[in-house]
């Protein structure tokens, strides 16, 4: 018996949305005042912005080929297992499964808990762990209705974000009084190291706000013509965000200028919505912010089930007997509505006990960023032995620029992977730890072949 698919229903403007949905959260909001810290003068804020942007794009461009070639649910796992073989495949998805997949989810859970509870305040019922629960079973629920079901609400969470945030720039822009320029410091010639040192922590900051457009690819096998819509997809996403994140911090600037985001950087969005909206500014960003993060989440749990769904698929028949077998079947399923139902349930309850055991954004990011980053280096590097073995669609896509184009992705992560081993090398050790415990398991997978 065949094993049952998924259908194709996605158009590009559903891909876009996905995109624009995973990238765009809390980042933005609280990145400008982070970056504030290392930044010395007005005009390397835009740089940075830029620089990370185009790295990402570095990023699109090159994956947009490979799921051009490899279009199917779970896309990375296929591209990787194609390019380096079963063992790298199979560890990826381990990560995915246990660390990087609940991880993500928990993370963004838990900071919409968190500005839930702080927005209601004495009135907020329950802590902000159990909220952040209670939106990753509503996400669930919306994505067991069917994929529709799913793409429908990532279009309106990813509207009404950038609806909220372009009347938030134009409010700053229209209502809000700009801040009178103060001089700031001649740029001095300083030294190799410090230009080096400037541009990895710049990069560093800013690229949290571009993460997550990776997700998409994860529903590749649910595109329609995915050749054509998958790249298109991607890049305008990308595209959007790009532009987005260089407006609004246009905006922010405008009204709250670089000295004064050093001093209090977690109040840079607030006083941009007191400036353009009076008193109700704090309303209308916490609910803005609200529904960024909760559009966030929802990005999240309906594209990493498709991953473990695939995944699933290449061991069912070697994976038969007891609870294993019975858990891999699971993964693998397809309900009635056509979507991966196990999949679908256990990332959500995995992921709610990963949050209710952390408890805190902190605890839950710290141990999962470094094999994540270290695995879409490796996503990139497959469009490498893609072209030795000239694995291309006919009239397919083709990565512009190509080497270069993939060679900055992989360098400009590369350099930041090896900067968070040499500051953080225990958060570091816990989350490659928890990956390798999949070795041992790809191994007795493959004696019981």
């Amino acid at each position: 018996m065949s094993r049952p698919a998924l259908s194709r229903q996605l158009g590009v403007g559903a891909v876009v949305a996905l995109v624009a949905g995973d990238m765009l959260g809390a980042g933005i909001f609280f990145t400008p005042g982070e970056l504030a810290a290392v930044a010395e003068r007005t005009w390397q804020v835009y740089v940075f912005w830029a620089l990370c942007g185009g790295v990402v794009l570095c990023g699109v461009l090159t994956v947009a080929e490979l799921c051009s070639v490899l279009p199917r649910a779970g896309a990375t796992f296929h591209i990787i297992r194609e390019a380096f073989g079963p063992f790298w495949a199979f560890l990826k998805v381990w990560m995915d499964l246990w660390v990087a997949g609940p991880g993500a989810v928990a993370g963004i859970a838990i900071l919409f808990g968190e500005l839930l509870t702080g927005a209601l305040g004495a009135a907020a019922i329950g802590s902000p762990a159990l909220w952040g629960v209670f939106a990753i079973a509503t996400f669930a629920g919306v994505n067991l209705a069917g994929l529709r079901w799913g793409a429908r609400a990532q279009m309106a969470t990813a509207g009404v974000k950038v609806l909220g945030l372009g009347a938030l720039v134009l409010g700053s822009l229209l209502l809000a009084d700009p801040t009178v320029a103060t001089a700031e410091p001649a740029a001095g010639a300083g030294s190799l190291w410090s230009l080096l040192r400037l541009v990895g922590l710049g990069t560093a900051v800013v690229l949290f706000s571009y993460d997550g457009w990776l997700d998409v690819t994860h529903v590749a096998g649910e595109v329609v013509d995915p050749v054509r819509t998958l790249p298109r997809g991607l890049v305008t996403g990308v595209g959007v965000i790009i532009l987005l994140y260089l407006v609004v911090n246009h905006a922010f600037l405008r009204v709250v200028p670089l000295a004064a985001m050093r001093d209090a950087p977690t109040l840079v969005a607030p006083a941009v919505a007191r400036a353009a909206f009076g008193p109700r500014g704090a309303v209308f960003l916490n609910a803005l912010m609200a529904v960024s993060i909760f559009g966030a989440l929802g990005g999240v749990v309906m594209t990493m089930p498709r991953l473990y769904y695939a995944a699933a698929g290449q061991y069912v028949r070697q994976v038969v007997g007891g609870a294993p077998g019975r858990f891999v079947r699971m993964l693998a399923g397809v309900s009635r509505r056509d979507v991966p139902a196990g999949a679908i349930l256990f990332c959500a309850v995995w992921s709610s006990a990963a949050l209710l055991f952390f408890g805190s954004f902190s605890r839950i990011a710290t141990f999962f960023v470094v094999p994540v980053q270290a695995a879409n280096i490796l996503m990139v590097a497959a469009v490498f032995r893609f072209r030795r073995r000239g694995l291309a669609t006919a009239g397919g896509y083709r990565t512009p620029g190509y080497p270069l184009v993939p060679l900055i992705y992989i360098g400009v992560l590369s350099i930041l992977l090896a900067s968070a081993m040499a500051f953080n090398p225990t958060d570091t050790l816990i989350g490659v730890a928890l990956t390798a415990t999949g070795v041992p398991v790809h191994r007795w997978i493959m004696g019981r072949a």
